[in-house]
């Protein structure tokens, strides 16, 4: 096979049409215009995530037969552009796999490769799970064998028993919460703590309604100590286009005891970055992680978050403003020049 100079040339080479999706801090297609101005060097990735590119690519044979999957784990320049050595090197490996022979062998050795590049990764449960949904759908597949099951037991959570339930079923009505609306806003209050956390979790990278988003609200404010039920709702409604509705959630938050707890704050610092665009919450947050958070949380946080324009010049604002707390002030610094600042 014969360098086409890029990943998508010699995987279209080996007949296989190429989808590729983003699994960074959610789920979500990327366009191949911009998966291939990326590829090429000439783009940042559209969603980078700790300086990550966390992509799934769908492998689709043109011929027929089931498709092939890949997780790689690309990495990112400060630019927030790829790292073009290791793209390099994963399609000499291509290369040297590949050679000539049938449909199915080329599979094999595209397989082969994958696993032996070093930027393969797993995603989690749910992330993988929602990603395999979504590609059903891209396929026109029915869901998996245990959605059915899931549906059976949001119809009636008292009379089944929720930890026979596989992530993958409920991730399948996740990606179809438009269809079932009216029973999920009508049945998560009565959901076992785990299964509202999972389907939180996969509603992440859907748009959900102001309706069913208000719900998710009302769960969490229902269990105000239970930080793992406030993160997942925080996560739960994070894509929602309720945005004034999620910013008032989240100001309470980050007003009361949640800004105290790890979790929570990682979660709006990860999923609700267009929130964190917003002055007012941008400060409360960076003076709730300044305050309750290790250094290494705060730098980590704040170094991925500072590869999205947008948010980088409002976390700056909030940073540079002469009224922020002195422990904000203390914790940017150590940010910018370690613990010990240059004399």
């Amino acid at each position: 096979m014969q360098d086409s100079g890029s990943l998508a040339g010699l995987i279209a080479a080996a007949d296989f049409n190429l989808h590729w999706f983003d699994l960074g801090r959610r789920v979500q297609s990327v366009a191949s215009a911009d998966a291939t101005a990326f590829e090429a060097g000439r783009a940042p990735w559209p969603h980078p995530y700790l300086r990550q590119a966390w992509t799934g690519l769908l492998l689709e044979p043109r011929a027929g037969g089931e498709p092939v999957v890949w997780f790689l784990r690309l990495p990112l320049d400060e630019q927030g552009k790829l790292q073009l050595a290791v793209r390099d090197a994963f399609v000499h490996l291509l290369i040297d796999k590949l050679g000539h022979g049938d449909g199915a062998e080329l599979g094999e050795r595209l397989h082969s490769a994958l696993q032996e590049s070093g930027i393969a990764y797993t995603p989690a449960p749910e992330r993988q799970a929602t990603f395999h949904a979504r590609v059903a759908q891209l396929l026109q597949r029915p869901p998996s064998e245990h959605f059915d099951a899931v549906l059976e037991y949001c119809r009636a959570p008292q009379s089944h028993r929720w930890d026979q339930l596989a992530v993958q079923g409920i991730a399948d009505l996740a990606v179809r919460w438009k269809e079932h609306q009216s029973l999920l806003c009508d049945t998560l209050e009565q959901l076992a703590p785990p299964v509202f956390i999972g389907l939180c979790q996969c509603l992440e990278s859907e748009a959900i309604d102001a309706e069913l988003a208000g719900r998710i609200i009302d769960r969490a404010d229902a269990a105000p100590g239970d930080s793992a039920i406030t993160a997942a709702a925080v996560r739960g409604l994070s894509l929602a286009p309720a945005a004034e509705l999620r910013r008032r959630f989240l100001t309470r938050l980050l007003q009361g005891e949640a800004a105290s707890n790890s979790e929570v704050i990682a979660a709006i610092g990860s999923r609700c970055s267009s929130d964190l665009e917003h002055g007012d919450i941008a400060a409360a947050w960076l003076a709730a992680m300044a305050e309750h958070q290790s250094q290494d949380t705060f730098n980590l946080l704040l170094s991925d978050l500072m590869f999205l324009p947008a948010v980088r010049a409002a976390l700056l604002d909030a940073l540079r403003d002469p009224a922020r707390p002195e422990i904000l002030a203390r914790a940017f610094g150590h940010f910018l020049h370690g613990p010990n600042p240059p004399h």
